[in-house]
């Protein structure tokens, strides 16, 4: 094991329920670090690869995120809140190449990093750390996970020490992920799975566990709370992935509109919504942040106008000043979601059926991570984990009523 002799001091303090998972680094070639939303799965995967290649000069590290859009969001964001604003002034860093997402550290050790929204993305050179975060929203994690055993031969074949994690809220029993870590009779010998609670973070604030412990229960209460796998009820919403996820072609758009959901322990969520001449919808892209304060969420309103088009923005009519505040900034249009929320579900749903030619009126993107796994659960009896599912029906559920004349839609 090539050691580097250079003392790099992190400023991170592992909790409780994080310290087994750092000390069995390079005793256990698989290890899967499952928590709870808040937990601190992320953040104690990046100092994981970052204590791993520091301690390894010259070493290849990489983290995949589900998609390259969460890289900035998510990754990038922990690098700040581990290394300072900004990471790449902290001297472990001595440079970072923004152009081909890599990090080169002060020891020769490179870090790469980018998205799985399909799974040949991971394929490359060899590797000999790699971090796969929120894997649970990777599509076709199975797929992408073969690929990284292969990828992590080491990138100087014997020189240094191998291995891969996944830092991840879990899914459900019989998935890849499950069989791969957990299911005593499928597991590989060389993986172990950690277990981390909400509560074993002691930085999150009381009322933050307690609200979601309030807002989660049954299977979400035992994912998003416990970090165990569970079974969530089928929902109410006839979503297929292979139907209703595709790549949007934004050339057909005729229309936009944008559905708001905001939140703070819960997250704020900003979808666009494209209509095509036919009345079909199209979900390019996804604004889906906790703790967010209402400046960030407009700046993001704006972004998203930037690349997607102008278009109102369709709000929880109950944010009658937020919708106010909205439309007092330039550029923007904000209306409240006229709907009752049991017609605006319905009008949603009236989506997802197909056509006598097996075509939907609705088609989200892979990048939509968390869309697609709000709808893969979504159940309207319980008002929990539907914030963007929310955003989409005040977008999609406004948009058929301001547009259907008077008796031309019936639901029943």
């Amino acid at each position: 094991m090539q050691k580097s002799s250079r003392e790099y001091i992190i400023p991170y303090i592992p909790h409780a329920a994080q310290m087994p998972f750092h000390q069995d680094r390079y005793k256990v070639k698989f290890r899967l670090l499952r928590g709870g939303t808040g937990s601190g799965k992320t953040v104690a995967g990046v100092f994981e690869i970052l204590s791993w290649l520091l301690e390894n000069a010259g070493a290849v590290g990489y983290i995949f995120e589900p998609t390259y859009k969460m890289v900035p969001r998510i990754l990038i964001k922990t690098l700040h809140d581990l290394l300072g604003f900004p990471f790449y002034s902290n001297p472990i860093i001595s440079d970072y190449n923004k152009g081909e997402h890599r990090i080169d550290l002060a020891n020769k050790s490179q870090l790469w990093f980018g998205g799985l929204e399909d799974p040949e993305m991971a394929e490359g050179p060899n590797i000999d750390i790699i971090q796969v975060d929120e894997a649970r929203l990777i599509r076709h994690f199975d797929t992408a996970w073969l690929v990284i055993q292969r990828r992590i031969r080491g990138s100087i074949p014997g020189k240094y020490p191998t291995g891969a994690f996944v830092t991840t809220t879990p899914d459900a029993p019989g998935s890849p992920l499950h069989k791969f870590f957990d299911n005593p009779e499928t597991r590989n010998p060389m993986s172990k799975s950690y277990n981390m609670t909400l509560e074993d973070n002691i930085h999150l604030t009381k009322d933050y566990i307690e609200n979601i412990k309030r807002t989660h229960h049954g299977g979400l209460s035992e994912r998003f709370v416990y970090g165990r796998f569970a079974a969530i009820g089928a929902g109410t919403i006839p979503f297929d992935y292979s139907i209703h996820v595709k790549t949007i072609d934004w050339g057909n758009i005729k229309e936009v509109v944008y559905g708001v959901d905001f939140g703070w322990d819960n997250p704020s969520c900003i979808l666009p919504i494209g209509f095509d001449r036919d009345g079909r919808a199209y979900i390019p892209d996804e604004y889906y942040m906790r703790r967010q304060t209402p400046d960030q969420v407009i700046t993001e309103a704006k972004r998203m106008q930037q690349n997607w088009g102008h278009g109102t923005f369709i709000i929880d009519p109950t944010e009658k000043q937020t919708i106010q505040g909205w439309n007092a900034q330039s550029g923007i249009r904000a209306v409240k979601s006229e709907p009752r929320r049991d017609e605006s579900v319905r009008n949603m749903a009236g989506y997802f059926p197909v056509d006598s030619r097996g075509i939907p009126r609705i088609f989200i993107s892979p990048t939509c991570v968390n869309l697609i796994a709000e709808l893969q659960g979504y159940d309207e009896s319980i008002k929990e984990n539907d914030h963007a599912v929310d955003a989409l029906r005040y977008g999609v559920g406004s948009k058929m009523k301001r547009r259907a004349p008077k008796g031309a839609w019936k639901f029943g």
